[in-house]
């Protein structure tokens, strides 16, 4: 049974909270004991703490004390192990700490880590990775001591963190919101990257508030920046805006006349002019108050595109707006901080499909596993999977679902429509390349592989290499190539598809 203290309650302001902790120590379940043991120090040294085990009063909800908690506190402390960083509420407290500092003008200064691994890899924001914030691995006593002497130096405590406006999407959008799971590196590496602009000291490739998201198609890179607009929407209090360029033809005419019609249907919401013109070349007078910052997202950019798409869209320079532009081509890698949207990791791909229809026995989940590495562990496929499988107890399970793609037209068109449109594009080269993957049974093909290949001239391989690598279908480690397993499959299922076509009938 635990504890019962008072737990402050939200105001209903922006005013900063009283502060009633000293410290919010911020921990993943396998990290238990580790918080439980710094928590006694802490205390012992007469520093307030609030710990989820003692500090939620009975009956209160655990995510509102929770909130309240963190508001009322001074600083986060978060036990930074490589369980915290895939742990959704560890990662949601975070985030929220971040938010306040960057509102006080430091976005780490709420926060301070404790680093149990070897290396920092792990750690995001990059900030934190930084040795100032990554406190030495001692006795849990000296450490106490530390966290202690920092958290004594501030005065106020975490506050409210809220937008002045939520973002405004359809319905459609939002559910890419629902279904999202995961993707805390690549969250916190679209914020760094958004941001750098404003550490030129320490990010010297920093070349404007705008930046990159690519994949393939299904990968979640709408969901992403999505999830990202949601949770993040305090840092862009003048709200969010999305514009979407899909099914524009590739040519600079067609793609202008689309984005100003888009910036069109924003003017009609009331927000005229504030993607026209730089914010210097427009304001009426000095005392203007500064621009909120805000966030324009410029998805669906047409296959096909190169870079140059930069000159064609009279995207805004003022530091005000925070621009991200998103892609299915890998286009943007020498221009822009680009993050890239791949496979699922494997617990989240599989949380994902759970969400759809658990597995019905141990054999069950294996070949969910399974499936999931054949598929690249692609969100939109696994979505499609989930779809199929939802509510066919006794009829499909995971294990009958890999022979179900082979052999049912409307599941694998499901599964695998959307990147046959990649395939499509494809030179001969590159999908001899899949093929040869899929026959070899390993997507993973190494220098001493691909010079043993037959009847192929390896200036052409290396050219299929890196077109695979710009339609995001591959990725190079070292001198090594892997192949998108989703990819492969998807040609497996085309050939298919045509040789089925193909055959006589009757």
């Amino acid at each position: 049974m635990t504890a019962c203290t008072q737990v402050v309650s939200p105001r209903g302001s922006d005013d900063l909270l009283e502060p009633m902790y000293d410290v919010f120590l911020s921990f993943s379940g396998a990290d238990r004991e580790s918080g439980r043991a710094l928590a006694v120090e802490l205390r012992a040294l007469g520093s307030r703490v609030f710990l989820d085990e003692d500090s939620i009063e009975c009956f209160s909800g655990i995510t509102d004390s929770i909130l309240n908690g963190l508001r009322a506190s001074k600083m986060l402390v978060a036990y930074y192990s490589a369980d915290y960083a895939v742990r959704a509420a560890c990662q949601h407290e975070l985030m929220l700490a971040f938010l306040a500092g960057q509102r006080d003008g430091d976005a780490c200064s709420r926060i301070m880590v404790v680093n149990p691994e070897a290396d920092t890899d792990h750690v995001r924001p990059i900030e934190l990775a930084d040795a100032k914030f990554v406190l030495p691995s001692t006795d849990v006593h000296t450490l106490a001591q530390q966290l202690a002497k920092h958290a004594a130096a501030v005065d106020r405590s975490i506050g409210e963190v809220r937008p002045v406006e939520r973002p405004r999407w359809s319905v459609r959008r939002s559910g890419h919101v629902r279904k999202f799971v995961g993707r805390y590196r690549e969250l916190w590496d679209l914020h760094s990257a958004l941001h750098a602009i404003d550490f030129p000291l320490v990010n010297e490739a920093a070349c404007g508030p705008i930046a990159a998201v690519c994949g393939l198609p299904g990968a979640g890179k709408s969901a992403l920046v999505a999830a990202y607009a949601w949770r993040f929407a305090a840092a862009f209090p003048g709200g969010v805006d999305w514009v979407s360029l899909a099914g524009t033809a590739p040519e600079p005419n067609a793609l202008l006349e689309r984005y100003t019609s888009e910036l069109d249907r924003i003017a009609a919401r009331g927000n005229a002019g504030l993607y026209r013109v730089p914010a210097e070349q427009s304001a009426d007078s000095a005392n203007q108050a500064a621009p909120r910052t805000r966030l324009l997202v410029v998805d669906d950019i047409p296959p096909g595109v190169g870079a140059d798409v930069l000159d064609v869209l009279p995207l805004p320079t003022d530091s005000a707006v925070r621009i991200i532009v998103i892609s299915e081509d890998d286009v943007f890698r020498t221009v822009l901080p680009v993050v890239r949207v791949g496979p699922l990791p494997a617990h989240d791909a599989a949380e994902l499909l759970d969400a759809y229809r658990r597995p019905d026995d141990e054999t069950d989940r294996v070949a969910r596993d399974d499936l999931v590495i054949g598929l690249g562990a692609n969100t939109g496929a696994l979505v499609a999977v989930g779809d199929h499988l939802r509510d066919r107890h006794g009829l499909s399970s995971y294990r009958s679902s890999n022979n179900e793609l082979d052999r049912t037209e409307h599941l694998a068109n499901a599964v695998f429509s959307r990147v046959r449109q990649v395939l499509d594009r494809m030179t001969p080269t590159e999908l001899a390349l899949l093929k040869f993957a899929d026959d070899s049974g390993s997507t993973v093909l190494s220098t001493s592989v691909l010079r043993a290949l037959p009847d192929i001239d390896l200036v052409e391989v290396g050219t299929a290499l890196k077109s695979l690598l710009h339609r995001s279908a591959a990725t190079r480690v070292g001198t090594s190539w892997q192949l998108d397993p989703y990819v492969v499959r998807a040609a497996r299922d085309q050939q298919r598809s045509r040789a089925a076509t193909a055959a006589p009938q009757g």
